[in-house]
């Protein structure tokens, strides 16, 4: 005598059971892939953005990096969620899942032998958007190709350089990444005749630094002070002074020559030695 209630036993009878079980497993399945959904764009949110310190132009940038990265996850879940229930309703079905699974087995290793580079390429995405490492319109040195950024998916990245060409960079190709955009530290160095004072030459790059805060054009753009380094290099016919100033993101250029043209000035005024 079967230890089931009497309705189970009815429903077996009427050959019901199978295809509740069925039922029931995909329904669970639509539930948990719908809340894991939520789930995953909540903590994106809450993990991506911090309340206060994101300006109007961060919220866009922190808006497509959530985007992007709650598309790959709820993807690489909501898969496993569905293979998961599949494998369950072809075993409740009475099919023999041995020789699928070894199949799926084999396949499954060809493919991940013959794709490891776009893992690779996949995986080191999901770090760059999570590490916000760039971002669209930020200028960056991924010492394949160096431009401005484009567009970034989690694949690869699209930037266009000086001369207009555009680079398809793969992410699992990329070494290092200098992201110029950042707030940074702008290396202006001074070169003079063998014979110059060390200490007239920095004395002169103090001015010029001064003259260089004071700039309408790029004055706005430094944050702090330029700072006097020193001699840093001697050579045969010259000497290296060297000064630092730090800059808002995307100021470099700028900056650098807007000091090289403070040099030329005083050169041409006789306060500092040609080399």
């Amino acid at each position: 005598m079967s230890d089931q209630p009497g309705w189970i036993e009815r429903i077996d009878e009427l050959h019901l059971l199978t295809p509740l079980r069925v039922l029931l497993i995909l329904l669970v399945a639509w539930v948990l892939a719908r809340v894991l959904r939520v789930v995953v764009a909540r903590l994106l949110r809450r993990t991506l953005t911090v309340p206060g310190l994101l300006l109007r132009a961060d919220t866009s940038r922190v808006e497509a990096r959530q985007r992007a990265l709650a598309v790959a996850l709820r993807s690489a879940i909501i898969g496993v969620v569905w293979a998961t229930a599949t494998i369950t309703v072809v075993s409740e079905l009475g099919i023999n899942i041995g020789a699928f699974v070894a199949t799926a087995t084999v396949v499954g290793g060809a493919v991940a032998f013959g794709a490891q580079q776009l893992m690779r390429d996949l995986i080191s995405g999901f770090f760059v958007l999570a590490e916000d490492q760039f971002g669209v319109g930020d200028e960056v040195d991924l010492g394949i190709a160096s431009g401005t950024v484009e567009r970034v998916t989690l694949r690869s990245v699209r930037l266009r350089d000086g001369l207009g060409s555009v680079w398809y960079v793969p992410h699992g190709g990329v070494a290092r990444v200098a992201n110029l955009s950042k707030e940074s530290a702008v290396v202006l160095d001074v070169e003079v005749a063998r014979d110059s004072a060390v200490t007239e030459v920095e004395a002169e790059c103090v001015v010029l630094g001064a003259a260089l805060s004071a700039d309408a054009e790029v004055g706005g753009r430094l944050v702090g002070e330029p700072r006097v380094v020193g001699l840093v290099d001697l050579r045969d016919d010259r000497l290296v002074v060297r000064m630092l100033v730090a800059t808002q993101p995307g100021a470099q250029h700028d900056v650098r020559r807007r000091w090289r043209g403070l040099v030329l000035e005083a050169f041409a005024a006789g306060r500092l030695s040609r080399p």
